[in-house]
């Protein structure tokens, strides 16, 4: 191909790119006027969320099917993408509740709150407001579903119960026993009710009468035993008692008070005297006293006479302590008498405890 016919040949296809160019710029602009004169009007329709295999979310755990909804109970209601719905809600005297938004007010108390989840996205989509909305309801305060825990407990106090409450689960919140507790809770009803199937597992000389229970809550709590692990109802009321305690007296390592376990192994002489590090130098353990509290005496106490030696080289029995009994070990060279001990006010405060 000559110069020359190459030379005319980039000069025809450049013209022809222009043409191109040109062409696509008019048809543009032809699509822009003929939107302009046409606008596509906007369309009002109500707010729509992804739909889901469960329209209504379901309250978090057993509360949203078993928990039913009181008067003057504050429920926390989350509607899902809507921030002016979601907030806190107080049931009425009526046993209504208050929507913006809503005509009418929606009924809540005697509902679950799986129930009352589905009553207001009733009235939602009754009201055109939205095509599927997501709806949570908790609760956040309620002044009637509570139950008391009182005594040996680390942290008692009033606990709400919101659904199916168990005795093991009220302790676990509570986190668990004290040091000091007992073998035994005594869980009083509000209201007399049929027997549930796992309080019909407790042996029958534990029912204390219609309105109460007694259980073995330092095996539950150990062993986690599923027949005394009882339910518990709004209003009830649970006293973990205390174990009894014994004190070591005088020429000990370690004075004080000291818990009796709930196991099986008793509190006896021995025992407590190595808890209290045992015994010093200066002590007289021949004439070692247990001081027994007692209603037959007019004194209110009885005085037991212990020599430690013949007790630590198995020549005399090893006496079991009871609740509340104090074993004094004297000093040698003190002018402190048995009766000066007991009836100091130091001591007189030991019975005074509530164990």
């Amino acid at each position: 191909m000559s110069r020359r016919l190459q030379r005319w040949v980039s000069h025809s296809l450049r013209k022809a790119g222009a043409a191109v160019a040109l062409a696509h710029l008019i048809l543009v602009c032809l699509a822009g006027l003929g939107w302009a004169q046409n606008p596509v009007a906007p369309q009002a329709a109500p707010i729509a969320f992804p739909s889901s295999a469960h329209p209504v979310a379901a309250p978090a755990n057993r509360a949203g099917e078993r928990y039913v909804i009181a008067k003057d109970d504050v429920l926390d209601v989350e509607v899902v993408g809507v921030q002016e719905l979601s907030r806190e809600y107080r049931v009425d005297g009526d046993g209504m509740i208050i929507f913006p938004m809503l005509e009418r007010p929606v009924a809540a108390a005697g509902l679950t709150l799986r129930q009352f989840s589905q009553a207001l996205r009733k009235e939602l989509l009754d009201a055109g407001l939205f095509t599927d909305p997501q709806i949570t309801v908790a609760v956040k305060s309620s002044p009637w579903n509570t139950v008391v825990l009182s005594g040996a407990a680390k942290k008692p106090g009033v606990y709400p119960v919101y659904g199916h409450t168990t005795l093991l689960e009220l302790l676990t919140q509570a986190e668990g026993l004290s040091d000091d507790a007992g073998s035994t809770a005594i869980i009083t009803r509000a209201e007399p009710r049929e027997v549930q199937s796992s309080e019909s597992a407790l042996p029958a000389e534990n029912a204390l009468g219609s309105r109460t229970l007694k259980v073995d809550v330092g095996r539950l709590w150990q062993n986690g035993d599923a027949s005394l692990n009882v339910d518990l109802y709004p209003g009830d009321r649970v006293t973990v008692q205390r174990a009894g305690i014994v004190y070591v007296l005088g020429a000990v390592n370690k004075a004080g008070g000291f818990v009796l376990s709930s196991d099986q192994e008793p509190m006896t002489v021995l025992r407590a005297l190595a808890l209290a590090g045992n015994f010093t130098r200066e002590a007289k353990p021949a004439q070692a006293v247990i001081i027994r509290k007692t209603a037959s005496s007019a004194a209110g106490k009885q005085e037991v006479r212990v020599n430690l030696k013949k007790v630590l080289s198995n020549q005399a029995s090893d006496p079991t302590l009871m609740a509340s009994d104090i074993l004094y070990v004297p000093e040698s060279g003190t002018k402190r008498t048995l009766d000066t001990v007991v009836n100091s006010a130091v001591y007189t405060t030991l019975w005074r405890l509530p164990y």
